[in-house]
């Protein structure tokens, strides 16, 4: 059963693909998939809608970078995945990994299987196979759930094609049982350790108490040596801003176990060079933006005005993506500018 906490976590996902859904009737990007997921999102304002769409075309577009970039020889692991649909548009773009593999809690995992099968988003293409049920000996966890649940079927808790695979995990479990169910191709994702790998986490790492987050950021780049990190979070969170967003966050009865890792761009990027990756960078939201070209931004300047500009900037300079990678060969274009360019 779900912790509070736990449901308080599956509840963003909730609030994160209504704020996408939204953002792509109101016409920021196009996504033949989001309605499915949240066939009536709720209103949000221009500086939400702005910020998500800073937020998932860069991830987009530094995915398919890196993609390309190893001639799709690669893998994509995206934790905490919730109701993300970026493998979709991959597909239908023909950019796809050897692997995409979406990982987040069981309750997200059941309903995002659930709305895949009854839309046929997969195809007729998924393995039909239940994967087993390892004893309490094995190194991986049941797929399903960490914890025995009466109530819980792995059929709803792990889905797999050739190029995709969906499971539960709770990414505050040790390491070496994540990276075991990641490997095996018996109840995993059935992956190759020795190619690139690209990890995604979309606020996720502020939710793990610290010393459960740096043993993922220590285990990952250990099992995985040609691997890169793309992050999304809050940064910044010191300053009377921040204080507000604290505020914010704690009415809504949100703990956020990680924010000490949030203090600045600089912490932010030690986190990763404390860990074991060998370069990480860091832009503020603001930066982001602006490093998409003139016609991009013309484009979604005219697709609503932002209600109080200065409001919008401060806070988009307390959110932050950060790319991460053990090899300077991986994610090693000479400006953001350069994989942005593909976002119209």
């Amino acid at each position: 059963m779900a912790s509070p906490s736990d449901r308080t976590i599956q509840a963003t996902n909730d609030d994160a693909t209504s704020s996408k859904a939204h953002a792509v009737k109101r016409g920021y990007w196009k996504d033949a998939y989001m309605h499915y997921f949240c066939p009536m999102p709720a209103h949000k304002s221009p500086e939400i809608n702005r910020g998500y769409f800073v937020r998932t075309q860069a991830f987009k577009a530094i995915t398919v970078s890196f993609i390309k970039s190893t001639n799709g020889n690669c893998q994509v692991v995206n934790l905490g995945a919730g109701s993300d649909t970026l493998y979709f548009q991959l597909h239908d773009s023909g950019t796809i990994p050897r692997k995409f593999v979406e990982v987040d809690l069981e309750h997200n995992v059941h309903r995002k299987i659930s709305i895949i099968r009854k839309h046929k988003l997969l195809g007729d293409t998924e393995k039909h196979s239940v994967p087993e049920t390892p004893s309490q000996g094995d190194s991986f966890v049941n797929p399903g759930t960490a914890v025995a649940n009466s109530e819980s079927n792995p059929m709803h808790s792990f889905l797999s094609t050739d190029h995709y695979c969906l499971f539960s995990f709770d990414l505050r479990l040790p390491v070496d049982n994540f990276i075991a169910q990641l490997c095996s191709p018996i109840a995993g994702a059935d992956l190759d350790k020795s190619i690139p790998t690209l990890f995604l986490a979309e606020c996720v790492l502020v939710y793990m108490p610290p010393p459960q987050c740096l043993q993922l950021l220590q285990g990952l780049p250990a099992h995985f040596p040609h691997s890169a990190f793309l992050h999304y979070e809050q940064v910044n969170m010191e300053d009377r801003f921040g204080s507000i967003m604290m505020d914010h966050f704690r009415a809504r009865d949100c703990d956020l176990p990680g924010l000490s890792s949030c203090k600045s761009l600089m912490e932010q990027e030690k986190r990763f060079l404390n860990t074991g990756w060998l370069k990480a960078k860091a832009w503020t939201v603001n930066e982001v933006y602006r490093a998409f070209s003139t016609n991009t931004r013309s484009r979604i300047e005219r697709v609503e005005l932002l209600d109080d500009l200065e409001i919008s900037y401060q806070l988009y300079d307390h959110y932050c993506i950060l790319v991460a990678a053990t090899d300077e060969t991986l994610l090693s274009w000479s400006s953001l500018e350069e994989p942005l360019s593909i976002i119209p």
